[in-house]
Parts: C-alpha cells; structure tokens; sequence
C-alpha cells in the first residue's frame, strides 16, 4: 500500500485528504507544523507528500525548497496544494522548484485520484528507470572490468614473452663465448691463417645470432610501447641505438645489475653508460630512471 503524507496546517483539510485517500486505498499519514515537516518526511518516507502552500509557521514552497536540499529524501513527489495561490504564474513557481503537480483547494475527489495516481506512476517509473540504468551501469562495468582483466593477462604474457627474449640474449652470448673459448682450445695448432677463419665465422655467427634475439626482444616491446622509440628520439636525438636499448630495460623497471647481465656486461661498464644517458636526459642520479622512463 503506497503512503501519502499530508502536511496542511488546517485540521479539516487533513481530514479531507485522510477520507478520500484513504477510500482510494492509500495510507494516510499528517502533520500540521511545517517546521516538523522533514522530520516527518524522514521518520515515514511516503511514496508521496501533499502540501499546502499558505501556512502560518512557513509556507509550504520553503518547505519544498528544504526537502529538494536534502538529498536522501529529495527525490520523493511533492504535490503543491492552495486554495488562494491558484494562478498559473505560482503553479509555475511550484514547478520550478521541484514540485511534481499543482492542487487546487477546494479538493475535487476525480481530480485528487488522477492527480495523485499520475504522480505516483510517474515516481515509479523514474525509480525503475533509475534502477534499470544502474544494473545496466553495473553490467557495463563488468564487461568493462572483465576486458581491463583480459588485458592485463595479455599486458603479463607479453611482458614475459619479453623478459625471456631478454635473457635468451644473455643465456645466448654466454653460449657463443662459452663455444669460442673451447673452439680456441682445439684450433691451437692451427696454423694462424686457419685460426683468423675459424674466428671470423664464430665472429659471424655471433653478430647473426645476438641480431635475432635483439630483434625478438624489440618486436616484443614495440608491440607494448609502440611510441616509446619515437618519443624518446623526438626529445633526445643524441641517444645511441645501444643506449636506446639501456632505456628500454629501465622502461622494463629492470635494475642496474640486472641489465648488467642480460647485456653480459660489467656491473662497471653499465654504469658508466648510464652517466652518459643521464648527461643527455640532463637527468641527475636522484632521479629514478625506471620511474622517468614510465613517461615515454
């Protein structure tokens, strides 16, 4: 049963409201103070309130006003209702200020029912659409949220596709040098001239071999950064194809040791690399480069 709250200062019109809306099976429920009026709203939380206009402690077009300011119970209908006011300019008014609809005093039951039966569906509907919009709101997302996730595994598998080419260029320079070495062990009595052609085929194969891992690991991360390159060719022209390469791995969030061995380099010489990239980022050494690279 839908309740209606009736707040009218004058005893006879509550009376009124009470018989005939209470005919129309609705639950009637008054007050005659206005400044008790969203007190009452709060405590009964109608699905609709008839007020009058003219009352002696406030009008009823304040107390409009004070319910529209309130936002848990801004949203419940408000019928204005007067029996001097009556003009088209203050059914404007009302209106304006949030009222749903415009009573005329003295009350005409036909008019009371279609007034306050308009008034009500239109409420419901606003509160089923409102509440549809938000499942559709939540539904939309979690589709959201399940491609955000779909993404993030996509985002971790490439960047582990590109952490393992990564080290394949260690692991892959550790083999060559380990084969070189034992290549020179059993070439020794070769005569030099043979010795200069076995070096220059691993020399060969070594360049061939770290160009395919290096270029696994660029595709990977180009496919993730698609801009970085060009941005930081864009803002530091002077960068080397190598240093270039140092600036992806901190982009990565890699550590100084870290590209230190994946470059099969000493810890030293990439540290003296990274102080010529910081004199061209004109970057000093408080600065975190994984945390600026983050930027490109």
């Amino acid at each position: 049963m839908k309740k209606i709250l009736i707040i009218d200062d004058e005893p006879d019109s509550i009376a009124v409201f009470d018989l005939l809306l209470t005919n129309l099976n609705y639950e009637v429920v008054s007050e005659s103070n206005p400044l008790n009026a969203i007190e009452m709203i709060e405590a009964t939380q109608p699905d609709l309130v008839i007020l009058d206009w003219l009352m002696p402690q406030m009008e009823g077009i304040e107390v409009l006003r004070n319910i529209k300011n309130i936002l848990e119970i801004s949203e419940i209908p408000v019928i204005i209702s007067s029996g001097i006011r009556t003009q088209s300019s203050n059914l404007q008014t009302a209106l304006s200020l949030g009222a749903i609809d415009f009573l005329k005093k003295p009350i005409d039951e036909i008019e009371l029912e279609a007034r306050v039966t308009s008034a009500i569906k239109l409420h419901d509907y606003h509160k089923n659409a409102q509440k549809l919009q938000q499942e559709i709101h939540a539904k939309e997302m979690q589709i959201e949220q399940s491609k955000a996730l779909f993404y993030q595994n996509e985002l971790n598998k490439k960047n582990r596709e590109m952490l393992v080419s990564a080290v394949s260029i260690f692991q892959n320079k550790k083999l060559v040098s380990v084969l070189k070495s034992e290549i020179f062990d059993e070439i020794s009595e070769l005569s030099e001239e043979h010795k200069s052609l076995v070096v220059k085929v691993l020399d060969r194969y070594e360049n061939i071999s770290s160009s395919i891992n290096w270029d696994m690991f660029e595709k990977r991360f180009t496919e993730l950064n698609s801009d970085f390159y060009n941005k930081l060719n864009y803002e530091f022209p002077d960068l080397s194809t190598g240093e270039q390469r140092l600036c992806a791995f901190f982009k990565l969030g890699l550590s100084t040791k870290e590209i230190a061995i994946i470059n099969y380099s000493s810890y030293e010489a990439i540290r003296k690399a990274i102080y010529r990239i910081r004199k061209k980022l004109n970057q000093n050494e408080k600065i975190d480069l994984n945390l600026f690279f983050q930027a490109f």
